[in-house]
């Protein structure tokens, strides 16, 4: 994306400068000649459950909504009446940096950019609209992270280059919680999931647990994309939805599959799973209020503020900092 200074992209800054002149009338979209047989069946399989999600109306977020219609218009389904301006961004928050990149490309001839600014912001634009997008609209549902997890890093090596894929590989790997033996078991409130795959699910929660607990699959082990979900759980699995129940007994897995939408106790169950916060979204965007609210204690009537208004442990901190910095320039001196 080009060099940055401190949370300012050079690329994104330039964007900010040049929208209000940039005729927003004549975006560019992704030309379907450039694609493969099979990315271009992606393609219009992703603008029709995109456009399906616009049609729901249910948003929790703008910037939700926005990514939808940018990638929307990106793929070829139709332009927004206007634009948002670009907004604040922060290094910390992936979301804004998706909604900057598919921008970018939408205006880029209207843009100054060098020839590797352009494939960058190319191969970032054609993953969020054609991968993330949709992908992200349904991060915030606890039961269908575990499926999503699997089908989006299917999806990510079936559709961008093998760079894009190693980098987005590398990092779903520290995210894959919902597919470890403690949570696996929100995914049988998964309504996506056909009753055959329930009942397998049940199975699997009688085996045995692992000794070492593991939060999420291990990142040195190969995830194996075809391996379905019933073979991540264990006896272990059956914890989460003894907390949905206040600790009693998930008595609907005795039951069919085809009657738990009928059971009060699988129906309790799922209400409250289906009110879980999960942790990623509010992760981003407590870091960016973190940083947000450090910058603005740093400044007092535009001018910055002084250490006394710096927590203790910072003070003692940035006083170990000098005293540190000042004995290495005197051995330096005396060297």
């Amino acid at each position: 994306m080009g060099p940055s200074s401190g949370s300012n992209i050079a690329l994104f800054k330039r964007l900010q400068n040049r929208l209000p002149i940039v005729d927003q009338s004549r975006p560019q979209p992704l030309t379907p000649t450039a694609l493969s047989s099979d990315e271009e069946a992606h393609r219009l399989e992703m603008l029709g459950h995109l456009k399906s999600l616009l049609d729901c109306g249910n948003h929790p977020r703008e910037d939700y909504k926005e990514i939808i219609l940018l990638s929307v218009a990106y793929l070829g389904g139709g332009v927004p009446t206007s634009f948002r301006a670009p907004g604040a961004y922060h290094m910390a928050r992936w979301m804004a940096k998706a909604i900057y990149a598919v921008k970018i490309m939408l205006f880029h001839d209207q843009l100054e950019m060098s020839r590797r600014e352009l494939a960058g912001i190319r191969r970032v634009a054609f993953f969020v609209t054609m991968v993330y997008a949709k992908y992200w609209n349904e991060a915030m549902i606890p039961s269908y992270a575990a499926k999503n997890d699997l089908d989006f890093i299917t999806d990510v090596k079936r559709i961008c280059d093998d760079g894009v894929a190693s980098v987005v590989e590398r990092a779903m790997r520290r995210h894959l919680w919902y597919l470890s033996e403690n949570l696996i078991g929100l995914a049988i409130f998964d309504d996506r999931m056909n009753p055959e795959q329930k009942a397998e699910m049940v199975e699997g929660m009688k085996r045995p647990s692992t000794t070492k607990n593991p939060r999420r699959p291990k990142s040195k082990t190969p995830i194996n994309l075809n391996r379905p979900l019933t073979a991540f759980c264990s006896v272990r699995s059956m914890q989460v939805l003894k907390s949905l129940l206040g600790g009693q007994q998930p008595t609907f897995l005795e039951l069919s599959p085809e009657t738990w939408n009928t059971d009060s106790c699988f129906k309790c169950a799922k209400k409250r799973a289906g009110v879980l916060k999960v942790t990623n979204d509010l992760a981003e965007r407590g870091i960016a209020l973190i940083h947000a609210s450090s910058a603005t204690g740093r400044r007092t009537n535009g001018k910055p503020s002084s250490s006394s208004s710096l927590p203790a442990s910072t003070r003692k901190l940035s006083l170990k900092k000098r005293r540190r910095n000042s004995r290495r320039r005197c051995w330096s001196r005396n060297k």
